[in-house]
């Protein structure tokens, strides 16, 4: 194992028997502090720090900038990452080493890619003398949409790197193209009579057909994708759930009881570059869809999230061809392209004019119980992204 394998190994390690579980301010913060210790010494490294409590569920945020005072909000580059991590049993935040791969939560999302940013980091700091030019940014609420982490960071701080990017997914150094939009809804339906037993249900209004009916309706225009063609937009309601009925001041679910009101989530995810009925897809067509659909039916809609932000990235830019060169010639093969299903903070930096530039180690497993990365391979990211900076700062 080369020493540069061996810092990042040992980052990783560290990192990942912090539980940084999503939502968790102490843990996120004891990560963060790791990092700025090992980044100390580094000439010309400053840092921020910015909190945010969540105004939805009232959560404490925080994350971190490391750059120059002189281009710590508009970086050329700005390596980005998270360090917040899914809930996992307790033994999965103590890392196992087996046949050159790392296990444990978080080691490939996304702490064994930060920590070979760190390294790549701190070394193009060293050599420059400087950091003029590069930023790192740690956030920690990325799992649950990075609305108080880059999102605040971007919007309301100002920071407007010329390309960011990010190591996440499962991409094995293909580079992403296209990230789908996605966005969440929250309707409610209620019902124009009491609700009663189900052998009675003639004489009822079912709050739950109504939602079901918008579902159907949506899926027909919304729901495109197949498992041969999965690069369209897809709409699934995630769930539902209904207060039907009482025992002694408590709201039970009874098999017999037709509810009085039921609520659901719908998921929409769209590539932003493909079109839909002859349009491109639009968030605001899409809601106004939704809102003519659930006012036939009789049903709410209370909310949601996402606001189908997606990410594309040209394959043809400048910053991917660079990078694309840099890596080819570290790994020794060609890397293609490659959709993304899920999002990263991408779309939240792409939002306000930044270039994205997605890809990732070979990992695997994300959110399971045998999430892993390959030694090697993050080795050799780091090595890319120690070169790009150079590359991008001439």
């Amino acid at each position: 194992m080369t020493i540069e394998s061996t810092k990042i190994v040992d980052l990783t390690r560290q990192m990942v028997e912090i539980p940084s579980v999503v939502g968790r301010y102490g843990e996120s913060l004891e990560v963060l502090n790791l990092a700025d210790k090992y980044l100390d010494g580094a000439p010309g490294l400053k840092s921020r720090t910015f909190e945010r409590v969540s105004q939805k569920t009232g959560q404490k945020f925080v994350s971190r900038l490391w750059g120059s005072n002189e281009t710590m909000l508009n970086p050329k580059v700005l390596l980005s990452g998270h360090i917040d991590v899914v809930e996992a049993e307790r033994s999965m935040f103590k890392i196992k080493e087996k046949d050159g791969r790392l296990y444990g939560r978080g080691t490939g999302d996304m702490k064994g890619h930060v920590a070979a940013e760190l390294v790549a980091y701190r070394r193009w700091v060293i050599e420059q003398g400087n950091p003029n030019g590069v930023g790192l940014l740690l956030t920690s609420d990325e799992e649950v949409g990075g609305e108080n982490g880059a999102r605040y960071i971007v919007e309301f701080e100002g920071l407007r790197p010329s390309v960011v990017f990010i190591p996440d997914g499962e991409f094995d150094f293909d580079i992403v193209d296209s990230q789908k939009a996605p966005h969440h809804f929250h309707v409610q339906a209620l019902s124009t009579t009491k609700g009663g037993h189900v052998s009675k249900a003639f004489e009822l209004d079912n709050p739950v057909n109504k939602i079901l009916a918008v579902y159907q309706e949506m899926r027909q225009k919304y729901s495109l994708a197949t498992k041969d063609d999965d690069w369209k937009s897809t709409f699934e309601m995630t769930v539902i759930t209904t207060g039907n009925g009482e025992h002694e001041g408590r709201v039970i679910n009874s098999a017999n009881q037709i509810p009085e009101v039921a609520e659901a989530w719908f998921g929409w995810r769209w590539p932003v570059e493909v079109e839909i009925d002859g349009q491109m897809p639009s968030f605001d067509r899409g809601y106004e869809d939704l809102e003519e659909i659930s006012k036939r039916h009789g049903v709410s809609i209370l909310g949601g999230h996402g606001n189908g932000e997606g990410c594309y990235t040209d394959p043809n830019a400048e910053f991917v061809k660079k990078w694309k060169v840099i890596i080819e010639d570290v790994i020794d093969k060609k890397v293609g392209f490659k959709h993304m299903h899920g999002a990263t903070d991408g779309r939240h930096f792409a939002l306000f004019g930044s270039q994205v530039l997605v890809t990732s180690a070979i990992t695997g497993s994300h959110h399971k119980a045998d999430e892993w990365i390959d030694i090697n391979s993050l080795a050799k990211l780091s090595e890319v992204v120690y070169k790009y900076q150079v590359e991008m700062t001439k």
